[in-house]
């Protein structure tokens, strides 16, 4: 055993990369919300990039250390500490039997990311570890879990991410759109409202999707007959509103699309609170599949 849960936090639970190839099945792809700090948590521990974490929201969390081990903490600043100590985030930890970790409440972002050398090992559903509460796959952490890891000694200790690569939770949030093909179902001063205003990220918005605030689309496309779905698809409501489709969104939906948002987007979208402004703009596929290639390659 790696850690014993002493207090759960609002919102903890493992992820890792997803759940894939069983949309038909009506089972969504669940995962990290943040696959940017995901990847580089596992990166600098060297670990397999699938390895299980995990996914704390708005802290409140506290663990037991159980074995010694080496950690990395990334994604949002939630005043991460270590026996009542302040720790740097985004670089390898040496921990000890019998030291306490804490997140308490967030100073920049949403979500923060414990990964264990060896990943943690907990039971798989539907060939991944991932958590989906909506579906009732696994469930939240629970005060007296043990969290099992795998690793055998401490190593990496001290490896940090370069600076360059630190996201900014706190700047202006542009998110890049695929036209999807129900696109020109909108007509031109439609689009020009969707993409000429500033939106706020509502209240009403979690793991499932982001619902966005602003001025609404009039005489939006009617609902249609229910069609599979992707991560990241921009619904436009009867309301006029966009919602954007997470990492725990049903895999069928009636609501015309008129986008789908870049993928490492979402991971920064992600990590921010109700009422944070964002922009939209157009990105085309050739270059959309140029980036999240070259993200990929370097992991």
């Amino acid at each position: 055993m790696s850690f014993k849960v002493i207090k759960a936090g609002f919102h903890s639970m493992i992820q890792d990369r997803g759940r894939f190839g069983l949309a038909h099945q009506g089972l969504s792809q669940c995962g990290v919300a943040d696959e940017h700090a995901y990847y580089w948590a596992n990166h600098l521990l060297a670990n397999d990039r699938n390895d299980a974490v995990l996914e704390i929201t708005f802290g409140g969390c506290e663990l037991l250390v159980l074995t010694d081990t080496a950690i990395v903490v990334t994604g949002a600043d939630l005043a991460f500490k270590v026996n009542g100590n302040s720790q740097p985030i985004w670089q390898v930890l040496a921990v000890k039997k019998g030291d306490r970790l804490t997140w308490s409440t967030p100073i920049t972002g949403v979500r923060a990311y414990l990964a264990v050398q060896g990943g943690l090992q907990t039971q798989h559903y539907f060939n991944s570890r991932s958590i989906n509460i909506r579906e009732q796959v696994g469930a939240l952490i629970q005060v007296g879990d043990e969290l099992l890891s795998l690793a055998t000694k401490t190593k990496n200790v001290g490896k940090a991410m370069p600076v360059w690569f630190k996201p900014n939770y706190r700047e202006p949030l542009c998110l890049r759109i695929l036209a999807s093909y129900q696109f020109e179902q909108f007509n031109e001063q439609q689009r020009d409202i969707l993409f000429g205003q500033t939106y706020k990220v509502g209240q009403a918005s979690d793991r499932t999707g982001c619902r966005l605030e602003g001025l609404p689309i009039s005489n939006s496309p009617a609902t249609m007959v229910s069609e599979g779905m992707a991560y990241g698809s921009v619904e436009i409501t009867t309301a006029g509103l966009p919602i954007i489709l997470l990492k725990d969104a049903p895999t069928i939906g009636g609501y015309p699309k008129i986008g789908t948002v870049f993928s490492l987007d979402l991971a920064k979208l992600a990590q921010r609170q109700p009422g944070c402004e964002l922009r939209f703009e157009l990105i085309d596929i050739e270059t959309a599949q140029t980036l999240r290639r070259e993200f990929e390659q370097f992991f």
